[in-house]
């Protein structure tokens, strides 16, 4: 059992350069940081990182600005931290995944300021970074101790970053029930503070997702009016599973499926889009075993297509015989742990079968 759970001592909201500049040279000031690394990258987020160091420059004693050449964990074991006091990652998911473990290797705090919204990696205890032969491996990090969320530029990345955060989010729901199974037939602690967390982060953007469709608003006014919460629902996300001290709050077989696909076959859509496909595929699975009614997955379903998450194989664009060595070859992915795929038979006929229930089903066309 842990109990020392670190909790980001800041979560702001901002909508300008300066006033980013503004928030850091506060928190550095009140924290008595002297000697500051910045963790970047090349992309447009530089001219963010720009004004920082701009704004920073008077306040500090040693200011060095680092650019993730490759987010793997050799890049990181390379750098130069010793003489730094806390380390600030500006850029998009593996940006900030490279400041965390960092931060967490040199034993010093990280900041988050995340340009982009793809994961709920922004405000997590876990970094993926790349091993060996490109394949990507979750370790422990330091959760940052702030999140300054530049939102002039969240607003104005991608729309595929911005689905995948809700699609990482709404995942939750899956995962919980993995861990809640896991817990039933393994006996695995579950922690019911980080489920109460995890499962609210998820089921706070579904609803507004639900109460837009109500609404008959476009998916562009739903992005817009809810980014805030998108933001907040993903903050959330990481520190439940900081207090749960593992990933098991917002990771189960929909994880490994993703897993799964980036290791056979490269990514074929940002992650959390990706879980997201992967847990309307464990979300009928527990229908079809009884474990969940079929409007779970009908709703779940409904609201991906509202927001123009991928519902169908040519949306995800992957054909279904990869996606059934995918299903196949994902409790490989991480091993140990215990989900729902666990439950079924693991054989290309079974799972072939499933697949081709779940896209009839509702009249859905692949």
């Amino acid at each position: 059992m842990h109990n020392q759970i670190d909790i980001p001592y800041k979560l702001k909201l901002l909508n300008s350069n300066s006033e980013v500049a503004n928030e850091l040279i506060s928190f550095i000031e009140e924290q008595e940081f002297r000697n500051v690394a910045f963790i970047t990258s090349k992309t447009p987020n530089h001219l963010l990182t720009n004004s920082l160091e701009v704004a920073i420059f008077d306040h500090v004693d040693k200011l060095k600005t680092f650019q993730v050449v490759s987010p793997s964990i050799s890049f990181v074991n390379q750098l130069q931290l010793s003489e730094f006091d806390v380390v600030v990652g500006i850029g998009g998911g593996k940006v900030i995944d490279t400041a965390k473990y960092a931060g967490f290797v040199n034993e010093i705090p990280c900041i988050s300021i995340p340009t982009a919204i793809s994961n709920d990696g922004i405000c997590s205890p876990i970094a993926v970074l790349k091993e060996k032969e490109n394949k990507y491996k979750s370790m422990g990090a330091e959760i940052p101790i702030a999140l300054i969320v530049p939102m002039h530029l969240i607003e104005k990345s991608s729309e595929d970053g911005i689905l995948s955060g809700i699609g990482d989010i709404i995942s939750n729901l899956s995962a919980i029930e993995d861990w809640e199974l896991s817990k039933k037939e393994t006996d695995e602690y579950v922690d019911d503070y980080a489920v109460m967390i995890s499962k609210t982060a998820a089921l706070t953007v579904l609803l507004e997702i639900k109460n837009s469709m109500l609404l008959k608003k476009t998916k562009d006014n739903f992005l817009k009016d809810n980014l805030k919460i998108i933001v907040e629902s993903l903050a959330l996300s990481g520190i439940a599973m900081e207090i749960a001290g593992t990933s098991r709050p917002a990771s189960g077989g929909e994880h490994l499926i993703s897993h799964s696909i980036d290791e056979l076959f490269g990514a074929v859509k940002p992650h959390g889009i990706q879980v997201a496909f992967g847990s309307l595929i464990t979300t009928f699975i527990r229908a079809e075993l009884g474990m969940a009614s079929y409007s779970a997955f009908e709703e779940m379903k409904a609201a991906f297509s509202y927001i123009g998450l991928p519902v169908t194989l040519s949306q995800l664009g992957i054909s279904k015989q990869k996606l059934i060595e995918a299903i196949l070859h994902a409790p490989n992915s991480r091993p140990g742990k215990y989900t729902i795929l666990n439950k079924i038979k693991l054989d290309e006929k079974n799972i072939d079968d499933i697949l081709t229930k779940m896209f009839a089903y509702a009249g859905a066309k692949v």
